[in-house]
């Protein structure tokens, strides 16, 4: 009974705890993405872009509506409603209720270019919160990958550590006196400590991996893959001409700047006259059914003399400017981001396959010089193979992270 008890009890807590989740690059690129906050905010950006593109094309359309009186009153001379009510004339009568009907419709026939520009404006804005949505997307993968590479670099120097330490713990000829065997204890406790710390470095690793995934901090994680990567011919000027048309920064920029210049023929056409068409057809009378009806059909013409119009328009055209300078500042800063990137990716592709040889060179020379595990030489000379791996590692990785900070640079 007792046995069934504790088979229970340990069933119970391994079925509590939380199922390990593994990412390959791929999906942990989709999880972060589709978790991001700032991926999800430029979404909502296109929406509500969308929404203001609809409302400036209503503007084309008459606005057209329905409007219902009924009014009680008392009057010993005529007076009128006021505007909100349509100003109906009241007279003094016998009969104290009057009620109205009406419907009216109102189209702007010419405003001076206004609603053409709004419009613009409006789509302009909706390329460029489309534009800033494929720049948070970029963000997002990059940063995935740089902490995915990361988390994988830092498994395997642990698992570099761990093995030599295990290779040390299961040797046989280990020395039992002398300075050879201080020599030897100092070596396991010097190897004891690095594997600490690389347990500490992937820990911390795993804390920035679930950050970037948006993912709850104590969630069982771990990656699937292998710390490799393959050569990159990349060409410089390509990859310039490349991010000076693909940045979405850059288009989400230019598209600012042209929304300037729409402002600023937007503060043109106040000056211009604006020309009405307005149509009401109106029910009015005291009894029911209402008999009394009246129409109309008008034209007004609008000429607006507003005092700020050329501050307005002087401000728009320095903030035209302004736009103008900081698209040419931001394309210097990308072709300073790719040029930076491309050296970098450059300077790990020439430095991997030296490294990768040194390492196998190095664990081949020990290999065949005959040292055992646990021995005083195999104690002085395993470290230096250990550092070679660990700065093959490195390479690897830094050359996969410099592949997705080219990638992010360029664009695509």
């Amino acid at each position: 009974m007792t046995a069934l008890a504790l088979l229970a009890l340990l069933t119970g807590t391994a079925a509590a705890q939380p199922a390990v989740e593994t990412y390959t690059l791929e999906s942990a690129l989709h999880k972060a993405e589709r978790n991001s906050p700032e991926v999800q905010i430029a979404e909502h950006d296109i929406v509500i872009a969308q929404q203001h593109v609809t409302e400036a094309r209503f503007q084309f359309y008459p606005e057209v509506g329905v409007q219902a009186l009924a009014t009680r009153y008392a009057a010993r001379t005529p007076f009128a409603l006021r505007p909100e009510f349509r100003n109906i004339l009241l007279n003094p009568s016998s009969r104290r209720s009057v009620y109205s009907g009406q419907g009216y419709a109102t189209l702007s026939l010419y405003e001076g270019g206004r609603h053409v520009n709004t419009l613009r404006l409006a789509e302009t804005a909706l390329k460029q919160a489309r534009a800033k949505l494929e720049a948070a997307r970029l963000d997002v993968r990059a940063e995935t990958a740089r902490a995915y590479w990361a988390f994988l670099l830092a498994g395997e120097r642990a698992a570099a550590v761990a093995d030599l330490l295990s290779q040390f713990e299961r040797a046989a000829a280990k020395p039992s006196g002398g300075l050879e065997q201080l020599e030897a204890e100092a070596f396991e406790g010097d190897l004891r400590a690095r594997a600490a710390e690389e347990r500490r470095r992937s820990e911390l690793a795993r804390l920035d991996f679930l950050k970037v995934l948006n993912r709850e901090l104590d969630t069982p994680v771990r990656v699937s893959g292998v710390l490799e990567s393959e050569p990159v011919d990349s060409d410089l000027r390509k990859a310039l001409l490349w991010a000076s048309e693909l940045r979405p920064e850059l288009q989400a920029q230019t598209y600012r700047a042209h929304m300037d210049a729409i402002a600023v023929n937007l503060t043109l056409g106040r000056r211009t006259p604006s020309v009405l068409l307005g149509v009401d057809y109106e029910l009015t009378g005291q009894t029911f059914p209402l008999k009394q009806n009246n129409w109309d059909a008008t034209i007004g013409v609008r000429l607006p003399f507003s005092l700020d119009m050329w501050t307005q328009h002087t401000t728009k055209l320095s903030e035209q400017r302004q736009s103008e300078v900081r698209r040419a500042g931001l394309r210097d800063e990308v072709h300073l981001e790719v040029r930076k990137a491309h050296a970098d990716l450059a300077h790990w592709q020439a430095e991997w396959p030296g490294r990768e040889k040194e390492w196998l060179r190095l664990k081949d020379l020990l290999a065949r010089s005959g040292a055992q595990p646990g021995t005083a030489a195999w104690a002085r000379t395993a470290p230096l193979v250990l550092s070679a791996r660990l700065r093959l590692l490195e390479a690897v990785s830094a050359h996969a992270v410099a592949r997705a900070r080219l990638e992010r640079a360029v664009g695509r």
